[in-house]
């Protein structure tokens, strides 16, 4: 059965809001990673001591968290990257394009917006 993707047309300004959501997934997960090192704890670390007990020496709540929006955060991205694939796929494999041929610069195909 063919996806909602594949069924409608897709439009160059569709992808492009779509790379815009990625590239926002990718900011959110550098900051993600810089608030876990600055704990100096990454996504693997115990947050017990030998006791287990929480360490003392971070924010063991904060650290739950943004493991927990790391992991959404990784989701997301995988998702979004999948639906940018399959409407690649599906832009340059309509066999009508809605849009002026704008895509296309010096015969290399382009998607970025025109500097």
């Amino acid at each position: 059965m063919p996806s909602a993707i594949e069924t409608k047309n897709i439009t160059r300004r569709e992808i492009l809001d779509m790379m815009n959501e990625k590239e926002k997934l990718e900011q959110q997960l550098k900051t993600f990673g810089e608030v876990l090192q600055s704990h100096r704890v990454g996504m693997d670390e115990p947050l017990v001591d030998d006791q287990d007990f929480p360490r003392n020496d971070i924010d063991v709540y904060q650290i739950r968290l943004i493991r927990s929006r790391i992991i959404c955060t990784r989701n997301d991205l995988k998702a979004i990257m999948d639906r940018i694939e399959k409407s690649l796929n599906a832009y340059f494999t309509q066999s009508n394009h809605n849009e002026p041929e704008q895509h296309i610069l010096n015969g290399n195909c382009s998607l970025k917006p025109d500097n």
